[in-house]
């Protein structure tokens, strides 16, 4: 059984090529860069290397048609939401030669836009934070006297399709009117494209990730995130399981039930400290803390391998409640910015940069690593050697413009051999 991941470089391949290395399938990875961190394990049988599916998808679309023919795959398992998307568009014409999870296209679209997504999520009950819609830079004087500060500030789709590949966009905020205008007059995500202002809603971040059989919730996880990279909000860096609350699981089958999904998906909640959950977003596919599930007995991966083979699927009847997961790298970069940046964007009562520097240092509080694995240890070798040689650069990138000489400039290397994506 030859199973095919994509997107090797990113933490969730990792544990999807372990978790089905373990059982025997004979895993085979695929990256755009060959010394990635799935190729690495001792789990991946091989590794190919295939075009860009962000620089250019045409030829990545080209490649995989052609892998599947050539390798006789028998699953393909796509990671981030590119590869996910590329699946989902030509799933007919794959369907027969090759099983996978992926949703509909027009589902995956509609959780891609996080505005029609709000508009399902509110339909379907669910708390929302209060958005306005800015269909690009010139639309904005007609929002600005309904925005209230802070604010946060987010394009449509974190991947958008160009021309010229997929353009990565990144959440901003702004404190003051003059804060917002500046935003929009210098970013070109936002100045051609749609964006959302959304109300700051501060409050821990909270992860519902499930597995969904045609609209049907099958299994269902959670995870509080301890601390994030960067420390306003983003990837989880250190997290916990936690059990799901019978309200936010009511809420993954209405709204994913509602988008007959099919395949894995993450449901990213802030809440505050009244125990309201706000909905900010939905990533139709795994999951940076992908790892954490699998350590606190929800073997996803195996789980969506089954269910692509039609096979009855090994449901748990529970999971491991205060297992912690922690991406080691990641949790550095957040002490980094924190020592530096203090308190930037961070709610009321973060803690302060000493006491998240202690927190750091103790490890009883930490979890487990989920790259660095002692019966799998050349993954966290080959992120910590990847992570070196990007402080290097930088410095010497540092060097040469304080010599005021030209600094050379090329595409922005995936940090620590991981994009910003998964979260």
């Amino acid at each position: 059984m030859t199973v095919f991941v994509t997107d090797g470089s990113e933490r969730p391949a990792l544990a999807i090529t372990r978790s089905l290395g373990r059982r025997g399938l004979f895993v085979l990875v695929g990256d755009a860069r060959r010394d990635s961190l799935a190729a690495a394990s001792r789990y991946c049988a091989r590794q190919v290397t295939y075009p860009s599916p962000y620089r250019d998808p045409v030829a990545f679309d080209r490649f995989i048609q052609d892998l599947v023919a050539r390798e006789q795959i028998d699953v393909i398992v796509p990671v981030t939401d590119v590869t996910t998307s590329a699946v989902a568009r030509h799933q007919e014409a794959l369907r027969g030669r090759v099983a996978f999870n992926v949703p509909a296209l027009e589902a995956f679209d509609l959780a891609a836009d996080k505005w029609r997504l709000i508009e399902r999520a509110s339909r379907c009950g669910i708390t929302v934070p209060r958005s306005q819609f800015v269909e690009n830079a010139g639309a904005l004087p007609q929002v600005l006297s309904r925005v209230s500060y802070p604010a946060v500030v987010k394009p449509v789709r974190s991947r958008i399709r160009t021309r010229d590949g997929w353009l990565s966009t990144v959440v901003a905020f702004a404190r003051t009117e003059a804060d917002l205008l500046r935003l929009y007059a210098e970013r070109e995500d936002l100045v051609s494209y749609p964006s959302l202002i959304q109300e700051r809603v501060s409050g821990k971040g909270v992860g519902v990730f499930a597995l969904c059989d045609r609209g049907e919730l099958r299994t269902v996880f959670s995870h509080v995130r301890l601390r994030e990279k960067p420390p306003s909000g983003g990837v989880s860096v250190l997290c916990e399981s936690q059990a799901v609350t019978p309200a936010l699981r009511a809420e993954a089958e209405r709204l994913l039930g509602s988008l007959g999904w099919h395949g894995v998906a993450m449901l990213e909640y802030k809440q505050d400290r009244t125990g309201r959950a706000v909905l900010m977003e939905v990533n139709g596919r795994f999951w940076g803390s992908l790892q954490l599930a699998i350590d606190a007995g929800v073997d996803f991966p195996h789980l969506n391998h089954q269910l692509a083979l039609g096979l009855p699927l090994d449901l748990p009847a529970s999971y491991r409640i205060g297992v912690r997961s922690r991406w080691w790298l990641g949790d550095l970069d957040h002490v980094i910015a924190r020592m530096l940046h203090d308190r930037a964007n961070l709610p009321g009562d973060a803690p302060s940069r000493w006491r998240t520097a202690l927190a750091f240092v103790t490890p009883w509080r930490n979890g487990r690593p989920d790259v660095f694995r002692r019966e799998d240890p050349r993954p966290g070798f080959r992120e910590l050697r990847q992570y070196a040689g990007h402080v290097a650069r930088g410095l010497a990138a540092t060097v040469r413009r304080l010599a005021g000489r030209p600094v050379k400039r090329t595409a922005r290397a995936a940090t620590l051999g991981q994009a910003t994506e998964p979260r």
